[in-house]
């Protein structure tokens, strides 16, 4: 049994949860309305897989604390999470002097805080039943250097993978194992569908950057998920078609270098 959240059928969360069915797992999905659910689910069935759904808001707590426990008492196991749920805030994308607190907020809970109950509750259940498993957690690459105009969502991201590192660190000797996947630019349907403004993050908005695709995310979840990474934990995997490669130092020149040595 693995829990997802969040499973949009055009986004990572409905890839990873297609794959991991189409691997032989049963899944159980969350995400905030049945509408999101219901096509990720059909999807699944339809090939043969078996899917359950669950509607919880996962920036609640009172919705998000009892998602283990109720994982636990329908099915008695609990192989694994996929942590996929979060994104930026179209209203978040500010210069940083000017993002009131409540905005900083929103976006930690969004795509930090959530992470933290479950994990927590999901480790809570394999070191009780000494079952071991593992857990992802979908990062990003705002996450390695800096996060220009969305500093609330690199800051979530960086502590999803200190986060991460300490889970695998607390938790190997139950046989748990941890890890990061950050992506870069992901062609979700959301993503592709955005405005061109930079300032909106959209796809248009930048024609030389190198997409991923949402199954590329989900191959790489499910990899982490199953056995065949029994030696992996405390990673942070990029995923990002090699985009954060142009942030390396090199490529700002050597005439800059030379200038600023």
């Amino acid at each position: 049994m693995i829990l997802v959240c969040g499973v949009a059928r055009g986004g990572i969360g409905g890839a990873t949860a297609r794959l991991i069915a189409a691997a032989g797992a049963t899944v159980f999905a969350v995400d905030k309305a049945q509408e999101l659910l219901d096509p990720t689910i059909a999807d699944i069935e339809a090939a043969g897989g078996r899917c359950f759904g669950l509607v919880a808001d996962l920036t609640e707590s009172a919705q998000t604390d009892p998602i283990i426990a109720t994982v636990v008492q329908r099915f008695g196991r609990l192989d694994g999470v996929a942590n996929v749920a979060g994104g930026t805030r179209a209203e978040e994308w500010m210069k940083l002097e000017e993002t009131p607190t409540s905005s900083f907020r929103a976006t930690l809970n969004l795509n930090l805080e959530y992470v933290f109950r479950i994990c927590r509750d999901a480790a809570a259940f394999m070191i009780k039943n000494k079952t071991g498993g593992s857990l992802v957690n979908v990062g990003s690459i705002s996450a390695l250097t800096s996060a220009p105009y969305h500093a609330p969502y690199g800051a979530a991201k960086s502590g999803i993978s200190a986060l991460t590192r300490t889970m695998a660190n607390e938790w190997m000797h139950h046989g748990i194992r941890a890890n990061t996947v950050s992506p870069g630019a992901v062609a979700t349907e959301r993503v592709m569908s955005r405005a061109t403004n930079p300032a909106d993050g959209g796809a248009a908005a930048a024609p030389a950057v190198k997409f991923t695709s949402v199954d590329a995310l989900g191959h790489t979840i499910v990899f982490l998920l199953s056995d065949l990474a029994s030696g992996i934990s405390g990673q942070n995997i990029v995923v990002d078609s090699g985009i954060s490669s142009a942030y390396c130092l090199g490529s700002v020149g050597l005439g800059t270098l030379a200038k600023n040595p």
